[in-house]
């Protein structure tokens, strides 16, 4: 029980000390989970960002980059359909607002990517269908939020709206070096 109550008093301790928001010069790289806004399926992610000087207010540049996967299937009869999967690698640059609690790092950006999407039809031969074409550049924008559990360590919420139909929400880890 002391351990417990130990390990309970030192992560309050942490979190109510940790005053690590957004910095100049630092990098930011963590995971996320997403998910699509048209069906069921999670997106596997990565981000990284690099924090620059700006001259555009109180806030801070901050440029990346950022990979996706996902895949699917959509079903036409009941054993025939399209197998989707999608490799999205692209770019970002966020606008990041200075807030007085250093704990809170909220942003809005642009994301430019490059969908790389494949499509397979799986089902009986001897049936022709036109391939659906699939992929291709996106470009969306992008809003969000850190919250710093230490000085190191922040949980993130990402809301992504764009072309290719593309619109999620991410949940992920950042970690500062």
């Amino acid at each position: 029980m002391r351990k417990i109550l130990f390990a309970v008093i030192t992560v309050i301790v942490v979190v109510n000390f940790a005053e690590a928001q957004f910095e100049k010069g630092k990098n930011y790289l963590g995971p996320s989970i997403g998910f699509y806004f048209h069906g069921t399926t999670p997106i596997f992610g990565a981000n990284y960002e690099y924090a620059m000087k700006t001259d555009v207010g109180d806030g801070i540049l901050g440029i990346g980059g950022l990979l996706r996967y996902w895949s699917w299937r959509e079903d036409i009869g009941t054993d025939w359909g399209w197998d989707y999967s999608d490799f999205m690698i692209g770019g970002q640059a966020n606008y990041h607002f200075k807030v007085d609690d250093g704990k809170f790092d909220p942003w809005g950006g642009l994301t430019l990517a490059y969908d790389v999407g494949s499509v397979k039809y799986k089902g009986p031969s001897g049936h022709y269908w036109p391939k659906p074409t699939w992929g291709g550049f996106f470009i969306g924008l992008d809003g969000g939020a850190r919250y710093w559990f230490s000085n190191t360590v922040a949980g993130t919420v990402r809301l992504n709206l764009g072309s290719l139909s593309y619109s999620a929400i991410d949940f992920g880890v950042d970690f500062k070096f």
